[in-house]
This record gives C-alpha cells, structure tokens and sequence, in this order.
C-alpha cells in the first residue's frame, strides 16, 4: 500500500493544466518513508543497495549537489522495498494491482475533464501533439503509465506476443516522450526478443549514420530531433553554473536532459570515470548473479540509455528511476549470496554450485 501511495501522490503532483510543474515535496516525502520501512523491515538490504549506490552519492558530493546526494542515498535506501513490492507483483500475478496503478495513472485526465479543460488532455504547448492526458510534461504522462504497462507485460510474459510486446512502448511515444518510450522497448525487447531488437538498433544506428553522412547541417537536425538537447549540453559543458537551478531540498541541481553531461560538468573526468567503472562493475556483478534472472540487465541497459537524455539517474522523484531500477538492482540487493559470489575468485566462483531462489518469482525465466 505505501508504493501505491507513493505513485499516486507522484501522480498527482504531475498532475497540472497549466503546465506548471509542483514544487510540493510529497513524492520525496513518500520515497523517504518507503526508505524508513525499508531500513526496519530489511535492514541488510537496505544497507546493501545503500553500499552499491555509494558511488552515485560520491559523484554528487564531488559536484557539490548535496541535495541530490541525498536524494540518491534515500532512493538506494528505499529500492529493496520497493523492489520487493514489484516482486510481489509480479510473483502472485496481481493483475487488479496492476488495474489499479493504471486508473491513478488516468486521474490527471479525469482532473481535466471536470475542469472541461480538454486542451490538456491532446496539448501542443510542448512544439508537438501530445497526448499529454492533464499532466504537466509529456515524460512525466509516459513514466506514470510506462509502470502499469511494464508490470502488465512482465506479469503476462509469452501470453503477450513478440511483435505486440516490441509495438506496445509506442503508445508511450503518442503521449509525447520518445525517451520513456525507447527505454520501456529496450528493456522489452532485449528480455522477450534480444536478437529482433539488436538488429533494430543496429539497423537504425547504421541509417543515422548514413543520414549524417549525407548532410552537411548535421549539427542542427541532430539538434531539432533531440529537442535541441546538443545546444544545451554544448552550453552545460562551456558554463555548467550558468544552467543551476534552484532544486527542492537545500542546494541546486544542474538541468541539462543527460546525466553524464552533468556528471561532466559538474565533477569533470574523475566523476564519469568513477561512474564508468561503477557501471562496468554493477554489469560484471549481474552476470555472476543466477542466469536465470533474465530481467535484470535489459533493464540495466535501459536506465544507462534513459539517462543520456533525461536529468539523473536515481532520484526519488523520477518513476523511471524507480521502476527501472528495481529490475535492474533486484538480484544484488535481494540475495545475500550474490555479493559473496562477486568477491570470490574465478576458481571459487564457477567450483560454487547454482544458488537455490530466496524467493520464486516470474521475474526469472521458466
């Protein structure tokens, strides 16, 4: 019930007809307490996930965003509860949960519609058709109802067909964020059809480069597609202070739509290096993790993507983040053998014998 609270009051805040963004804290507020039940209820996870984000934290620090250090050691703190919330989801098959994340998901619209405000429900106040359904911002629609369809197509499993599966994240596109859309069918399509979607990837890679080949104002198709995110980040990296903006707790953040340009101009080299080698690291401990678990680094893969182009990479008031990484992270922070798998020698670790689960769960493959 404290996640169900936690999306509607994130929900809720999102919701707005005159584009204005809330400056509440609730959502933080309510990640905070996810983290308080966390820290009682699974205290060596919580200091696990506390231990596996430290780096993250640390990046922060040496860019002087206190706020979003502590930001990120709440939401570390608080992803073993919600990652066994989801679990739980997903495991028992909790489709009128999963119902039920949908309709809060649509109060925003339903906000609208008593207003008779229908201008915000289909709104091109951002440059562009979007189905933007009473929220403020096209991301923050596609991450509220990115949550509902993910756990629908993890809880179906091969009930949902392939092609289905791979065409569903569009819908998310429609609402207005390519961003949310593309990460939601990475990490779908790299878990139900990872052949099908390298060769899409590969594909589409082959034909940007081929586009760019051709032109010769790359720089600014490249710049209109991405909603001129390389003006901004080109601005980032020549005057990071000029882009601060004051952020919800004590302190700034920098807004500038790709966390490793933030990270780069926030903490210079030594930060995205420390991030490299974090993220090589977390990858390398997923696969000493049981094969079994087939979620865990599509997923992966799909939050490293959906932070080039969006601000952070664990915030508690981000969905994205929240959902993303509580497939990703799962195996780590959830089984205590995993980390002594990580620490032991090559020799050790393939004489060791296949862990039993903690827990059954359809996150893993049949």
């Amino acid at each position: 019930m404290l996640f169900i609270s936690y999306f509607a009051i994130y929900v809720l805040s999102n919701a707005s007809t005159t584009y204005e963004p809330s400056t509440s804290p609730a959502k933080h507020i309510a990640m905070g307490a996810i983290a308080l039940v966390s820290l009682l209820a699974y205290p060596i996870s919580a200091f696990r996930s506390l231990l596996l984000f430290l780096p993250v934290t640390i990046i922060y620090v040496l860019g002087s965003l206190a706020n979003y250090a502590l930001v990120a050691a709440v939401f570390s703190l608080a992803l073993p509860a919600v990652a066994r919330t989801l679990n739980i989801i997903v495991a028992r098959r909790r489709l009128a949960v999963i119902a039920l994340l949908f309709a809060i998901s649509l109060l925003p619209a339903l906000i609208a519609l008593t207003k008779l405000d229908l201008e915000s429900l289909w709104s091109s106040q951002y440059g562009r058709g979007r189905l933007l359904m009473g929220y403020w911002h096209p991301k923050e629609a596609a991450a509220s109802f990115a949550l509902p369809l993910v756990l629908w197509l993890v809880v179906m499993r091969k009930s949902v067909n392939v092609a289905l599966a791979l065409l569903l994240p569009a819908l998310l596109w429609i609402i207005g964020s390519r961003n949310v859309a593309l990460a939601v069918f990475l990490a779908i399509g790299l878990w139900r059809a990872p052949r099908t979607t390298r060769a899409i990837l590969a594909g589409v890679a082959i034909a940007a480069l081929v586009l760019l080949a051709a032109i010769n104002n790359y720089f600014d198709l490249v710049d209109e597609l991405s909603s001129a995110r390389l003006s901004v980040w080109f601005d980032a990296l020549s005057d990071p202070s000029g882009l601060a903006e004051d952020g919800l707790a004590v302190g700034s953040r920098l807004a500038i739509d790709s966390y490793y340009v933030e990270v780069l101009a926030s903490s210079g080299g030594a930060g995205l290096a420390i991030f490299g080698i974090w993220a090589m690291g977390f990858y390398a401990a997923l696969g000493l993790s049981r094969p079994r678990f087939d979620l865990a680094r599509p997923f992966f893969w799909a939050i490293l993507f959906f932070a080039a182009f969006d601000s952070g990479i664990v915030s508690t008031g981000n969905m994205m983040h929240v959902m993303l990484w509580a497939f990703a992270a799962s195996p780590l922070i959830l089984r205590t053998r995993r980390w002594r798998v990580f620490l032991m020698s090559p020799i050790q670790t393939w004489a060791r014998k296949p862990a039993t689960r903690a827990l059954p769960t359809q996150w893993e493959s049949s």
